[in-house]
């Protein structure tokens, strides 16, 4: 009786055992893997293919799955390592080959992409993300024409997504193609209606070509669904400038420039915007504020020297154009500004002799006061 409940004992304990080990397979490893992966948990996900690869380092799904894991949690090289792997054991794997040159097109390794992109291709013609990802990069390598071609293949093969026809508009619009750039800009608002970069790009084509109301109707729309973005006032503002809009361009600069106080171009625009509009205080105060970070610049310097001469601040503009001028000896402008300012102090000789190398330097202007001037 003591021996038969002895082997009853050992026989469950070794039924445990079986059980205990179920789970531990490599098999087990790769499915807790996809669980993981659905749900987005990448990093747990990444960690069971790792165990999986450890029981059965041929596994080449695992290498695969592990490679998009990676690619996921941003980690290029890792993945790029997998999908090696990946191709080592299936060299007719295509994905391998499309996701391993999508991280090369992520790294900015755009020679590297379009080449492995092709061999993705190369075995499978029907790849049709591979054509998307081929014309991007040579968009980024500035190949318009061959991303555009890729770009088509894309888009016929049903490829209608956001990024397909945002990027054949912008290679569109880079290679002066405005109609079809602006209907594939509407066809890529059509996926995403929700995206600013859409109408940022579509009213950098109205501004090109000086289309000021359509510009400004596409920014007031990105603005709604962005208000915090900067370069939307800055652009906005600049278009207003065109139209002579002085009091609605300086306050998009002003709002740009709270948002990005460093945004140069605001600054330079809101300084020119506050000379038009007769702020000159204002207008000194803008481009001393750029000189701190351009004090070479000789436009600079006769712009706010020209701010002086109207408040009649004429020693300050004086310092103001010759400053220029030892930043740009043939600053003709210059001369002739600083000629200005020795008339209205009464120095005649020095402003004879500012006038006459303006116009030796071909100042148009110049040449109509030269005679009196110097008389």
């Amino acid at each position: 009786m003591q021996k038969k409940s002895l082997l009853l004992i050992m026989s469950i304990f070794v039924a445990g055992a079986i059980v205990g080990q179920s789970g531990n397979t490599a098999l087990d490893y790769y499915n807790k893997g996809v669980e993981y992966f659905n749900v987005k948990n990448y990093e747990l996900a990444l960690a069971s293919y790792s165990t999986c690869i450890e029981k059965d380092p041929t596994y080449t799904k695992a290498y695969y799955n592990r490679g998009n894991c990676a690619l996921n949690l941003q980690q290029y090289d890792n993945a790029i390592i997998d999908f090696n792997q990946t191709i080592k054991l299936d060299p007719g794997h295509s994905k391998a080959h499309l996701y391993k040159g999508y991280c090369y097109l992520l790294k900015g390794e755009y020679s590297t992409c379009i080449s492995v992109l092709t061999e993705a291709i190369t075995k499978d013609p029907g790849l049709t993300k591979a054509y998307l990802n081929r014309g991007t990069a040579y968009m980024k390598s500035n190949n318009y024409e061959m991303a555009i071609n890729d770009l088509n293949v894309a888009i016929s093969k049903g490829e209608h997504t956001y990024t397909a026809f945002l990027n054949r508009a912008i290679c569109k619009s880079k290679k002066d193609d405005i109609n079809g750039a602006l209907a594939d800009f509407n066809a890529a608002s059509d996926v995403k209606p929700d995206q600013v970069v859409t109408s940022l790009e579509k009213s950098k084509i109205y501004l090109k070509l000086n289309k000021w109301n359509e510009a400004i109707s596409e920014l007031t729309s990105a603005l709604r669904k962005t208000p915090s973005d900067g370069d939307l006032y800055y652009y906005r503002g600049y278009a207003k400038l065109m139209l002579e809009d002085l009091p609605g361009a300086l306050n998009d600069f002003n709002i740009c420039l709270q948002l990005n106080p460093g945004h140069q171009a605001a600054m330079q625009n809101k300084a020119f915007t506050t000379f038009k509009l007769g702020k000159f205080d204002e207008a000194v105060m803008d481009y001393t504020n750029l000189l701190k970070t351009d004090g070479k610049n000789p436009e600079l310097y006769v712009q706010r020297g020209t701010c002086f001469l109207e408040t009649k601040s004429y020693d300050r503009a004086l310092t103001d154009f010759s400053d220029a001028i030892s930043c740009k000896k043939d600053f003709a402008e210059a001369y002739f500004n600083r000629a200005n300012v020795y008339t209205k102090m009464m120095d005649f000789k020095k402003a004879c002799n500012d006038i006459r190398e303006s116009v030796k330097l071909g100042y148009a202007p110049a040449k109509a006061h030269v005679n009196n001037l110097c008389n």
